[in-house]
Order: C-alpha cells, then structure tokens, then sequence
C-alpha cells in the first residue's frame, strides 16, 4: 500500500534564515576601503560613483557587489565544482591599482568579505555576522559565522586590516563552511542572491538578470525560475525518490541476472539431457529410415530389371530397320555426284554478266558527275548575274586600281578624324578642369594636396585683372601660372612635405595679416605680400609691352592675345577652344563619310567586274558538258542491252546447278540421319544390357535379408513422402545429428575416441557412396557405439531434470517479493512525481499573473509564460521548457521572447519577469538581486519603466535591489532609489578608493543604529 506524501513549501532558509542583509565589509578587495558600507534593506539601492576620468567608470561599484554577490553565495561563482578558484580575482591587486612597481607592494593572497544580517522585528537581538575568507590557493572560498555584530572599527586602514585576521580567528567557535557548502548552509534551498556582473573574473553566462534572455533556452529559464521560488529542493526530493526506485530496480535486476546465470547454468545441464533424449530418437529415426531405405531400394531394382528385358526385346528390332534404310540412302546419292558438267557453265555465265555491269555502271557514274558539274555552274551564274547589276563596263584591273586608292583616302579621312576627336576631348577636359579650379600644372599639385586634406587654390585661378591692366600684370604673372596657394602656417608646412616629389612645385602661402589693395588687380585669397612684390620687382616697360627684374636682370613678354587669369576669362578662352576643336571635328567626320561611301562603291564595282570575266568562261564550259552528256546518254542505252542479256544466261546456268546442289545436299543429309538413328539404336541395346548387369538384384535381396513380399509389405506400413534416396541421406543425417546432440564434435577428428574415429569415417564413406550402390558396412553397424553411450547415461539424465524444477521454484518466490516492492517505489515516485508537478505548474501560473500584471501597468499589451514539462530519463533531470511571450499590439497574439522586435524590449521584459518571479513567490525576505550596468542599452521610457518597477517590487516583496549605474542613468534612478551608494576613486595614482558614502533613509531606526557605531567610526570628518 502506498502512503501519503506532502511536500512543505521550502526544506530550509539556512543558518541566515529571513534575516536581511545591512552591512558590508571588505579587506583587500580590489580598491575598497575597509569601511563598512551601510544597505536599506527591501529597497532599491542604487550604486555609482566617480573614477579617474570624470564618469563612473573605474570607481569600484562592479567590485564592490562582486563581493556582496560572494557573500551571499551567488552560484555564478562556481562554489559547488570549482570551489570558487575565480573569486580569488577579486583580491587587491597592485598593477590594477595604479601602484608604481619601484615600490614592490605585493598583491593580496587572501582578503575577507564580512555581512551583517538581522531581521525587521527585533534587529538587536538576533543579528548575525558571516565572514568570508578569499585565497588565491586552496582552499578558495570559506565561510565563519557568529551571532551579534563582529565588524572592524580601527581608527585608519592598517588597523582594521590587522583587525579583520583577529576577528576571522574569533568567529571560529562555530566551525568552518567550504565553499561547497556555502549557499545550502547559511541560505537553505532558495538562492539568497542572483547577480548579472560585467566582470571577466567568473564564466560569463546568460542569465534573466543579464538582460541577455534571448541567449537562454527555455529549459533554463524554467530552472531559473524554479530556483527563485525556492522550489529545486522539491526537484532534489525526486531525484532522491527516483534514487530509491532505481536503487530497488537494481536489486531485483541483479537478482534477475542472478537467477539468469543460474538459470543458464542449469538450462546447460537440461540442454545437455536433452540433447542425449533428441540424440536417442534422432538414432532411432535413423536406424527406421535405413530399413526403409533397403525394403525400397530392394523392390526398386526388382521392377527395373523386368522392365529392361521387356525393352530389350523391342530395341533389337528397331536397329536392324536402321541397317537396312542406310544401305538405300547411299545408293542414291553415289548416283548424283556423278554429273560434273553444270558448275562450268555457270561459271562462264557469271564472268560474262560481271564484265556487262562494269562498263555500263563506269558511263552512269561518268554521267552523274557532268550533270553535278554543270548543276554548279548554273548555281555560280545566278549569283554572279546579281552581282553584275549596276557593272560599268572596266575591267578588273581598272576596278582594282581605283578600290585601292579608295580605301587610302578612307584611311587618311579616319585618321584625321581620330585626332580631331582626340583635340576636342582634350579642349573639353580643360573646359573642365579650368570650370573647377583646377587647369594647368598647377590644378594637379591641387589635387594631390587636397586627396591629403590641405585646402589649396591656383593662382590663375584666383587672380581677376581689369582690362587695363592687363599689359601689365599678365607678364608679371605668367611666370607663376603653375602655382598654388595654401594657408600659412601648418598647410604650408604640409604642402611643402607633400610636394617633395614634384620637382619645380611653386607654393604662395596666403596671409590676411599682409593683405593690401592694388589698382586693377583682385584676389578671392589674401595673397597681396605676393601681389606687391612682384609689382615691386617687375617695372613695366612699353613698345613691346614686357615688364623687367633689374636685380635678375630678367624681362618677360606680354602682349597676350586671350586673359591667362581669373576662372571667368579662362573660362571664356577655355569654351572658345572647344568651339573651334569641335567645329574641326565635325569637319572631319563629313569628310569620313565621303570617303567611306567612295570606298562602298568602289568595292561594288570591282567585285562586279570580277562578276562579268566570270560569266564568259561559266558559258564555254556548260557548252562543252552538254555536249558530253548527249554523248553518254547513248553509249549507255547500248550497254544497257548487253547487262540485261548477259544478267538472263547467267540466271539460266545458277538455277539449273542450283537443283543438282539441293538433291545432293538433301540425299547427304538423309544418309546422316540414318547413320544416327542405326547408332543411337545400337547405344540404347548395349546400355540396356549393361544397366541390367548394374542393378545387382541378389546382392540388394542378401542386404534386406527377405523376399520381395515382405519388403512390399513394410514399405506399405511405413509409408512416407521421401524418395528411397532421400531415405538413406535422412538416415545418415540422422546418425550425425544423434553423434552432435550427444556432445561430440566431430570437427577435430584426432581428439575423437577409436570406436567413434572409426564410426565417422565408415559414416563418411557411406554418405558418399552412390545411392544405388550396395553400401559395404550397414548404417547399424556404424550407430552401434553411439548407442553403447546413449544407454549408459538414461538414469543419470532423469534426476538432473528433477533437481533443476525444483530450483527454480525456489528463485521464482524470491524475484516476486523483489517486484512488488519496485512498484511500491515506483507508484511513490508517481506519486511525488505529480505533486511536484502541479506545485511547479502553480508557480508559473502566479508568474505569468504577475509577469502580465506588471506588463499592463508600464503601458505594455499584456505578457504571459507558456511551459511544459519534460519527463527525465531515469538518471537525468527532470526538465521544464519556459517561454516567455509577449504582445506587441492589444489585438495581436503572443509573440515568443526570441522572436524579436528591438533589444530594448526584450531587456525590459528580461527585468520584469525576474521581478514577476519575486512577486510571485511569498518567501522572498532577505533576497538579494544585483543588477550590473543597469538600464545602459534601454530607452528613456523603458529606463524609468523598469527603474519604477525595481522600487516597487523592492518594497512590497522585502527585496534588496543593487543596480549599478552610470551617469546617464543615475538622475533616473535618484528619483526612484531608496538608497545612494557612491564609490570615488579619485585618480589612477591613488591605491585605494576614498571612503564610500552613502544617501539613505531606513524608516526601521533599530536597524540604523545596530551598526552605526561601526559605520561612524574611523571615517574623515566631511
């Protein structure tokens, strides 16, 4: 009978119990000062503070919950496998804290981890102080514990450094906890913290609270939120109770295979008998179908002799009609091949008809190829009149000459044209270039300038002169028509460094300071310095118009026919070049095509004198090939006649040698078949007598030791569906069966006994004897020492069958007591299986609830959980697929979580699941969650959303929430926060962090002052 089962809400809340954690304490952990640092439990708290460069990056907040997160036990820290060997990465570090390595500080080996719990009702009197030693040796992680309050309080640093190894030593009365133990110890069944901490000291892993949902299977989801209602330890009870059923299906399987290895042993021993019993009867089918096998072989050989001398009588008559019909048959035939006289005239015939054929098929084939030949000829004219049309009566020499000269004017006509184009692309290029700045030597230095980000400008371009002056100043600038100006100072530094490679480069550096005014002359840049000085140095001098250096002793020539400065005038100058290059080019392209239609009709004209010579000599040959043909036609018309008469004398001779042939090969043939049919009747005689001989019929009547109406009697009584040889061979199978079932293996003949030797190779010689021969030795003669042994052991057989049924009645009883005890287990397990089943089901029912409630309330369209469960196999785990949906439309459907619209939104509903989850669950007093890097990637409705939902749930559910953040979160989360703490860690060259301060309020004012002498002492007057 199966008893009833209950399953209690949670197995145990651990030594902490619901007391809430409300103090920190760290030595040698990264840059944290040894302050305590006070937490208002069941609020929001939010963590930042202000590193090196102004943010709060650096400031220590990620090392600070890394070690409350230690604290509490937080199973990313791999405790239970690896002892929490990554922990140690925690410890004060000189080189990630700034320390100069001339002064050799040594990095921590251990440091401690020290919390302060109590509850709500009555802090002072149940408080209770865990301290956690962190190495990095073995073992990693320990735990220590005592009631009431043991914090450090020196006055500085050093002090309550040397304070925490005393207090450690102090707090050992009650034992040591290893990190395996850790969590189940102090927390119970429940995790106490859940953490997301962007840290690489531990295994990053998705998890709800990284906001990384999407990167989760179901399966794990559900065992996160298994664990957050503190249900895994009713999992744990039935994989405890699916131990005690595989434990029971052990024994009764080894007492299984117990009872099959005996069951073996003795089904070897029964095997055995029956195996002599299968031997005794396979002999005695054996020694039954040898009789058999002699009565039928006896009686077979009696009817088959007087059916031969029956036959005898009849095949004697039969070949002596053959003789006779041979000798008439030769006769004739020796009388036909006679005649000779037949196969020479048909010879004759033959060669006479052959020598017709040949002539009269040499004038047809001689025929065919004249009429093919005048058949192309007909074809070339009719091409070649086409070709003709239009001829103007030259000669082919004449047409030639004049196509050659034609296609020398075309080529010369496409030349020109080339180049023209050719003129014109370039004159439109520098239409171009001069439209964007960038003509002459001086716009391709612009370029590579400009591809290296200096801003530089052509002088020419820049430069506007009135016409008045333009005698002037266009000599005094033309020198400098390929310069290029830059601002001065770092772009004239560049330009000078970029141009290195381009020999001759002229740079103008511009300078607004040095600007001045000249009369005529204007510039877009300030380049007057420029400007002044070359008016300064070149004097102008008219009749010519030039202007002269008298330092360099050097005149430039002016009298420019077009402006050489100014993009307008250049412009100008540029368009009317490309006016005039594209009117020459489209001078040549008429004269292209004149002289390509020349070319045309110059081709045409000589291809039809070509055309006409042709025609003249295509008439002569089609006169000279009918004549021919006329003539072929009636030299075959006569020897046609002569095939035909020669072809009938021939058909005349081959018929009549053709008939003599046929009788002669008809006679042949008659006097073979006579041949055969005398032989086959001589063959069938002599195999007659001789079979007779070989049937033996006294040696077979000796062998069945009777006469013939007693062998005809027992084949009656012993009829059967075997043949008399089928019979013999059943009768030796059967002796070599009995020989096997016996136990004798007759594979190694030299390990057999001699009387059994010697009875395999006399049944050896009997299975290949033939069946109609007489045997030499009888089948009985040879089973007569397998039957010796088979005698000797019938008693012994019967009591070894009687011994082995009562055994296994025996083990029978004890393999059913056995069985009802595995389903007692196994309707327990059932049992405890649905239980569970529903009280999971119930939790995640109260989680959608709310994980929907929670949703509707930050304007969301509603969200639900949708689950299943998957039967374990019998030592696995037993597993349960939860998929978060959600709508993104008040009359959309649910959309799964990895369906996903924007990232935002599925780290929103990541957040508010795992608060659905605390909701949820009535028994959440002291939890911890610990959110890093909080609210960085979501939006500034979905930031204050979520940060809203953190302070309510942390203060209907009693929860303590850590969520660190930065400072484009932090005004948000002030609005909302129950508790400031700031980490500041001033500057790269400090050791260690200042002080850590704190902003709260905590309505509970025993709380406040259980720890605020700890708190108050050895912190700077500010």
């Amino acid at each position: 009978m199966t008893e009833s089962l209950s399953i209690p809400r949670t197995a145990s809340r651990g030594e902490v119990g619901e007391r809430h954690l409300l103090v920190v304490q760290t030595f040698d952990i990264a840059r944290l000062t040894t302050h305590p640092v006070p937490l208002v439990p069941g609020t929001f708290i939010a963590v930042s503070g202000q590193g090196p460069k102004g943010d709060s990056n650096g400031s220590g907040k990620t090392s600070f919950l890394g070690a409350v997160s230690i604290l509490l036990g937080d199973p990313q820290w791999r405790m239970d496998t690896q002892g929490g060997k990554t922990a140690a990465g925690i410890l004060f570090r000189p080189d990630s804290a700034g320390i100069d390595p001339s002064q050799k500080v040594p990095p921590a080996d251990h440091g401690f981890v020290a919390g302060v719990f109590a509850d709500f009702e009555d802090p002072a009197a149940n408080a209770l102080t865990v301290w956690v030693r962190i190495s990095t040796s073995a073992p990693y992680i320990e735990a220590r514990w005592a009631d009431g309050i043991h914090l450090a309080q020196g006055k500085d640093e050093f002090e309550r450094l040397s304070q925490a190894e005393e207090l450690w030593q102090a707090v050992k009365r009650n034992g040591t906890v290893s990190a395996r133990r850790m969590s189940q110890f102090f927390f119970g069944d429940a995790p106490r913290c859940l953490t997301y901490l962007d840290t690489p000291l531990r295994p990053a892993a998705p998890s709800l609270l990284s906001q990384q949902m999407t990167e989760m299977e179901p399966r794990d989801i559900g065992a996160s939120l298994i664990a957050l209602s503190g249900s895994k330890a009713h999992l744990d009870d039935e994989r405890a109770q699916r131990g005690k059923v595989l434990e029971q299906r052990r024994m009764r399987d080894e007492c299984v295979a117990d009872g099959q290895a005996r069951w073996q042993r003795e089904q070897a021993e029964l095997d055995a008998v029956a195996s002599r019993d299968a031997a005794r009867a396979s002999l005695d089918t054996a020694l039954g179908h040898w009789q058999g096998y002699l009565a039928g072989r006896y009686l077979a050989v009696l009817d088959r002799d007087r059916e031969l001398d029956v036959q005898l009588v009849e095949l004697r008559k039969t070949h002596a009609t053959s003789v006779e019909r041979v000798g008439e048959i030769e006769a004739e035939l020796n009388e036909l091949k006679a005649r000779t006289d037949l196969a020479s005239s048909e010879e004759r015939a033959r060669r006479d008809w052959d020598l017709a054929k040949q002539a009269a098929s040499s004038l047809r084939d001689e025929r065919t190829a004249k009429a093919a030949k005048r058949s192309e000829l007909a074809d070339e004219r009719r091409a070649l009149l086409q070709q003709v049309d239009g001829w103007d009566g030259s000669t082919p020499e004449d047409a030639a000459l004049r196509q050659s000269e034609a296609e020398t004017s075309h080529a010369k006509a496409k030349v020109e044209l080339e180049k023209l184009s050719a003129a014109l692309d370039a004159a439109q290029d520098e239409f171009d270039r001069v439209g964007r700045g960038r003509s002459g030597t001086a716009g391709l230095l612009v370029d590579v300038l400009e591809a290296r980000g200096v801003t530089a400008t052509s002088l020419m371009d820049v430069v506007t002169l009135a016409d008045e002056v333009r005698a002037v100043w266009e000599p005094r600038l033309a020198p400098w028509r390929d310069a290029v100006i830059v601002s001065i100072g770092k772009d004239a530094d560049d330009a000078r460094a970029l141009l290195t490679e381009h020999a001759g480069a002229q740079i103008i550096q511009s300078d607004p300071a040095s600007d001045r005014a000249i009369s005529g002359v204007s510039s877009r840049l300030p380049i007057g310095q420029f400007l002044g000085t070359l008016e300064e140095r070149f004097a102008a001098r008219p009749e010519p118009d030039d202007v002269h250096d008298a330092e360099l002793h050097l005149t430039v020539s002016g009298g420019f026919a077009d402006p050489i400065t100014g993009r307008e005038a250049m412009l100008r100058t540029a368009r009317q070049k490309v006016d005039e290059a594209r009117l020459a080019c489209d001078g040549a392209v008429t004269e292209s095509k004149a002289a390509s239609a020349l070319l045309l009709l110059a081709k045409q004209q000589c291809k039809a004198a070509h055309a006409a010579a042709r025609l003249g000599e295509i008439a002569e040959l089609d006169t000279g090939l009918a004549n021919r043909i006329a003539e072929l036609d009636r030299l075959w018309a006569e020897s046609d006649g002569k095939e035909r008469k020669a072809q009938k004398a021939w058909e005349e001779a081959s018929d009549l040698l053709r008939g003599h042939a046929d009788r002669v090969r008809l006679y042949t043939l008659q006097l073979d078949a006579a041949k055969e049919k005398e032989s086959q009747a001589r063959d069938k005689v002599k195999a007659r007598v001789k079979e007779r001989e070989s049937l033996k019929v006294e040696l077979w009547r000796g062998l069945w030791q009777s006469d013939e109406h007693h062998a005809r009697g027992y084949v009656a009584a012993n009829s059967t569906d075997l043949s008399v040889a089928d019979r013999r061979a059943a009768a030796v199978d059967d002796l070599s069966r009995a020989t096997a079932q016996y136990g004798i293996d007759e594979s190694v003949e030299s390990s057999l006994p001699d009387e059994m030797r010697q009875a395999l190779l006399l049944r050896l010689a009997l299975a290949a004897s033939p069946v109609d021969v007489p045997p030499a030795v009888g089948l009985p003669q040879i089973a007569t020492p397998l039957h010796v042994k088979l005698d000797g052991m019938a008693d012994s057989d019967r009591l070894t069958v009687q011994r082995v049924e009562k055994q296994r009645r025996e083990h029978a009883g004890t393999l059913a007591d056995l069985e009802r005890e595995l389903a007692d287990q196994e309707d327990r397990h059932v049992l405890l299986q649905s239980m569970i089943s529903q009280r999971v089901e119930a939790i995640f029912n109260r989680i959608s609830d709310k994980f929907d409630s929670l949703d509707i309330e930050r304007g969301g369209c509603g969200a639900e959980l949708h689950f299943r469960a998957v039967e374990p196999p019998a030592d696995g785990e037993w597993v349960w697929e939860v998929s978060p949906r959600w709508k993104r439309s008040s009359s959309g459907t649910y959309v799964p979580y990895r369906e996903v619209a924007n990232g935002a939104q599925v780290k929103v509903y990541a957040v508010q699941l795992v608060l659905a989850a605390v909701l949820a669950d009535a028994d959440t007093h002291g939890r911890v969650l610990v959110l890093d890097e909080l609210g960085n990637s979501l939006g500034e409705v979905n930031r204050k959303d979520v940060l809203g939902a953190l302070k309510r749930v942390a203060a209907h559910q009693r929860v303590t929430i850590l969520g660190t953040c930065q400072d484009s979160v932090l005004v948000d989360a002030a609005d909302v926060c129950g508790a400031l703490l700031w980490f500041s860690h001033a500057s790269t060259s400090d050791a260690y962090n200042r002080p850590t301060r704190a902003w709260a309020f905590n309505e509970n004012s025993e709380q406040v002052d259980l720890t605020a002498d700890w708190i108050k002492r050895g912190t700077p007057d500010e």
